[in-house]
């Protein structure tokens, strides 16, 4: 008896994966994939042209992003009805090989994750004052916990906020990263506009100093009330085992399940990164604040104060 070859997707379908993949978050919103369809083999390929020399120099960013769009790649898959297998790429520009399987009803999990997608914002502003309930932060955590990656909720928040203060100061007088943060936010705006880069009404200076990119005007509160800010907010730190290549795509796909979660949770959420690419500032994080490995990013969520614009995006 022969095994029917699991069936290649339509051109609809394939429009399905390409509109759940563009609305994942990525570092500057530069949406740094592309996708290359080979029968029932989708590759998510690093778009060229996108690296950001200033902050992030060693393409960590542009990794966690492709991360987070294979997360809304299987998703979208599994939302079709389809099984799938995921395989990480060791070089090339090809980070990742999605291979589309058989027929198999998605869970209801994935579902609402899939559903999620176009309503997840970067919300870069202050949250609704209020903690998040503990059994919803454990959710969240949970829901990215995967074989490497490791999700904590940071204690010794004075040592946090002293390091963001820090961060804060090196990279307001950063010219380069600064020329750089500039010319991804410049005459960007929210709402239906089609492009990539940062929208201008979605930096602000209310929350954390690094939540909202640190700009040369970016204000660093004393210490007394900066130490407060980590307080007020539900944070947490990405950590891997190792830093390597499959690292980083494996911390941005758990990132963005958490993210997702939060989202059907009806919470809101932005991430942390640029502090991470400042020499020496990840050795004393996790020496700071005795983390289970490597950090790799910042995730911080809470309850809307107010509505966010979706941000721009490339056409399909």
């Amino acid at each position: 008896m022969t095994t029917a070859t699991p069936a290649a997707l339509t051109t609809e379908q394939l429009g399905f994966l390409a509109r759940a993949v563009s609305r994942a978050p990525s570092v500057h919103n530069s949406q740094p994939w592309q996708l290359r369809v080979r029968g029932t083999e989708v590759d998510l390929a690093v778009r060229p042209r996108t690296a950001l020399r200033r902050h992030d120099p060693f393409g960590r960013d542009r990794l966690l992003s492709c991360g987070a769009a294979l997360t809304d790649l299987e998703l979208a898959v599994r939302a079709l009805g389809r099984d799938c297998h995921v395989e990480y790429r060791d070089g090339g520009d090809v980070v990742a090989t999605v291979t589309i399987g058989r027929p198999r009803p998605a869970s209801a999990r994935d579902f609402a994750l899939y559903h999620a997608i176009p309503r997840r914002r970067s919300h870069r502003r202050a949250f609704f004052p209020g903690r998040v309930p503990g059994g919803v932060r454990a959710a969240v955590t949970v829901a990215g916990e995967a074989t490497g990656v490791h999700l904590v909720e940071p204690g010794r928040l004075d040592k946090l906020a002293e390091l963001f203060g820090f961060a804060t100061r090196v990279l307001r007088d950063d010219r380069g990263y600064q020329r750089e943060l500039e010319l991804w936010t410049a005459h960007t705006h929210g709402g239906n506009a089609v492009g990539d880069g940062i929208p201008e009404d979605a930096l602000s200076p209310e929350a954390l100093p690094v939540a909202g990119l640190v700009r040369t005007a970016t204000p660093v509160p004393d210490d007394v009330v900066l130490a407060g800010r980590p307080a007020a907010e539900n944070l947490l730190i990405v950590c891997t085992d190792t830093d390597t290549r499959a690292d980083h795509l494996a911390a941005g796909a758990a990132l963005q399940r958490v993210w997702l979660t939060a989202t059907v949770k009806a919470l809101v959420g932005s991430v942390i990164t640029q502090p991470l690419h400042l020499t020496g500032f990840r050795a004393r994080l996790a020496s700071e604040l005795a983390l289970p490995g490597v950090p790799q990013a910042i995730f911080r969520y809470g309850h809307p104060a107010g509505p966010a614009a979706p941000s721009p995006r490339l056409p399909l």
